[in-house]
């Protein structure tokens, strides 16, 4: 079943963006999870251009495997990760197609 993780970047957000190497483990680990994930990406603000946060949408059995997935990030690990929010999702329409 898909759920939806929303976070948003702690107070430490634009300096752990900026550091490469954390972003490049970010991006290794999302990329060795990838058949779990289906969609993912920053949340920018209202300029299109800061970042302030995450929306992943994974394919977990239970809220606890959602968030262990999230867990593992070496973003969230890294202190990334401000408020989270896990939430059930229900898909309809993906990409503008109709979900049986």
């Amino acid at each position: 079943m898909p759920w939806m993780i929303v976070s948003e970047d702690s107070a430490d957000g634009p300096r752990l963006r900026a550091d490469a190497a954390l972003m490049a483990a970010h991006w290794d680990y999302e990329l060795s999870i990838k058949d779990r994930i289906l969609a993912a990406g920053s949340l920018r603000s209202d300029d299109g251009e800061s970042k302030i946060g995450s929306l992943l949408i994974v394919k977990a059995d239970t809220r606890a495997e959602a968030q262990a997935i999230i867990d593992a990030d070496p973003a969230t690990q890294a202190g990334l990760r401000g408020k989270i929010t896990l939430h059930r999702w229900n898909m309809a329409i993906l990409d503008g197609i109709v979900q049986d």
